[in-house]
């Protein structure tokens, strides 16, 4: 039997990556994407850490398994839906969830950080 913890960030040794988009996915610029890896369950499809970029744009395109839930820290970004077109701000304190499916683009205003956390059910 295995004894369930509480997991402190504050403990975790995250795994760091830089990457830029896609070339196909870029639409302005190549932004720096730093992502802090603090915690990744494999079994449950769920990875959670802290993302950052620069200025720029780039399509997303999430599987129709997943889901991102994040909280902006810093900066600002817009989110434009390819659907309906509509188009979402998100500064400091804001809070959504990218639903499984979805395309659109999501585009750095300013340098930008965010909390996240990803469920993918077929993980």
């Amino acid at each position: 039997m295995t004894t369930a913890t509480i997991i402190s960030y504050a403990e975790i040794q995250p795994v760091i990556t830089v990457r830029q988009p896609d070339p196909e996915m870029r639409v302005k610029g190549a932004p720096n994407r730093t992502t802090l890896s603090y915690f990744a369950d494999p079994a449950f499809g769920l990875s959670s850490g802290i993302w950052s970029a620069e200025t720029g744009a780039y399509k997303i395109s999430m599987a129709a398994s997943k889901h991102e839930f994040f909280h902006i820290l810093t900066g600002k970004v817009e989110i434009s839906c390819d659907s309906t077109g509509a188009v979402k701000s998100y500064g400091p304190g804001d809070t959504g969830i990218i639903p499984p499916g979805f395309s659109g683009m999501f585009e750095i205003i300013e340098d930008a950080s965010k909390f996240y956390v990803v469920t993918d059910r077929n993980i």
